[in-house]
């Protein structure tokens, strides 16, 4: 029951001092949420131009057809066509598909994706579906649909995502980003604190009075906590539990740390002051530590950039011009490039140039999250300090696949 009640007064005491900063950060994720499923709602339904509504039979000669609208096709940056069919399409007796007349694309799987370039868009499209040779079987469609979007509805779409998304945690960061500075001037003050209280011990001062003989202003970041500590031997609370309190308080590692080897040489009475000047020394020595690793990670932090970039500028190289003018070179030579090589079952390479896409989107993903967690962890030696390097990466990832990929 009492660690009940310590609990329940610490999450009171909690509420009553950042109240206003929780209840920003929650009013900021859900109006980030809501712009964001509001954004990805209406983008959906913008692009959306058609959907199949009952299944098609291709038969023999005979063809299927459908009919889409657009109201800009000449701004049309990206319009695709997504069929399914049940079993039968196959190299040996493909299907083509004509979009106004002009043949489009042939279709060799069960499951397509087909890119229409703007050139053969109007604002009224015909949509016609046929065997390219006579056979027997019959093959149904079984969901066509039609995306079209621009380059306006895309940035527009981007640009959203990305102000959801700095809102959902602009705060956060914020407030992560004060405390990190809150901890270095503590940490930077820290040492002259000790070095004052050194000099009232050999004043003939104990401890206890030498802290509390010292001025609490002129050490930014610390004076809150001093004057709290002082408070507190005033009104009788032991001395080393007042020492323990002030080095939770900070939210220092390199603080707390020094406070328990205090604490432990004060309780076993040795000379305190050899004991506060070895932790000073030993914060400065460590502090110095830190900025020269940094200055030397720096260069492997940005060699990750630079192979994060290079890996993107890869997969952009290869979707948008290696593959396509393979697939064209395989067509205009008679021959049939698959996913699986030579003669497989995977389809042709410009069928299959939408499934290299899907997964080159998912390897940049992967790759800016792993990427931004090894650089975190060379340049600041935690694995969640690369969460900051992972966003920047993700973000630029998020812009690669959506402009380029």
């Amino acid at each position: 029951m009492d660690r009940e009640t310590g609990y329940s007064l610490k999450l009171r005491n909690f509420w009553r001092e950042q109240r206003d900063l929780v209840t920003m950060i929650a009013a900021a994720a859900v109006l980030g949420s809501l712009i964001a499923g509001f954004n990805i709602l209406n983008h959906q339904n913008a692009i959306h131009k058609y959907s199949l509504d009952e299944d098609r039979r291709i038969s023999g000669d005979n063809a299927t057809s459908f009919s889409f609208e657009l109201d800009n096709p000449q701004l049309a940056a990206e319009t695709t066509i997504d069929l399914v069919f049940s079993r039968g399409v196959g190299s040996s007796n493909p299907l083509v598909v004509s979009v106004n007349g002009q043949e489009a694309s042939t279709i060799q799987g069960e499951t397509t994706t087909v890119s229409l370039d703007s050139g053969i868009l109007a604002e009224s499209n015909n949509v016609t579906i046929k065997r390219r040779n006579f056979a027997f079987s019959d093959v149904t469609l079984t969901d066509a649909s039609v995306t079209s979007l621009t380059n306006m509805q895309r940035l527009a779409f981007v640009a959203l995502n990305f102000s959801a998304i700095l809102l959902i945690f602009t705060p956060i960061g914020y407030v992560k980003y004060r405390q990190y500075q809150r901890r270095q001037r503590m940490e930077q003050e820290f040492p002259e604190f000790l070095r004052e209280i050194v000099e009232g011990t050999r004043a003939g001062m104990s401890l206890p009075q030498a802290i509390q003989n010292t001025e609490s202003e002129g050490y930014n970041g610390l004076e809150e906590h001093i004057e709290k500590m002082n408070n507190q031997m005033e009104w009788g609370v032991p001395f080393d539990k007042v020492l323990s309190q002030f080095g939770e308080k900070t939210g220092s590692p390199v603080v707390r740390r020094s406070v328990d080897t205090i604490i432990q040489a004060y309780s076993s009475g040795g000379n305190i002051q050899d004991v506060l000047e070895s932790v000073g020394d030993n914060i400065r020595s460590v502090k110095k530590l830190k900025e020269e690793r940094q200055s030397q990670l720096y260069g492997e932090m940005m060699t990750g950039y630079i192979v994060y970039f290079i890996f993107i500028g890869i997969l952009i190289a290869l979707t948008n011009y290696l593959l396509p003018n393979l697939a064209q070179a395989s067509g205009s030579f008679g021959g049939s490039v698959s996913l699986f090589g030579s003669g497989g079952s995977g389809g042709s390479l410009q069928e299959n140039i939408s499934s290299y896409k899907n997964w080159f989107s998912t390897l940049v993903y992967l790759q800016s999250v792993f990427s931004g967690l090894i650089i975190g962890k060379l340049a600041e030696g935690e694995l969640r300090a690369g969460l900051k390097h992972t966003a920047i990466l993700f973000a630029v990832g998020y812009l690669s696949v959506t402009f380029f990929l």
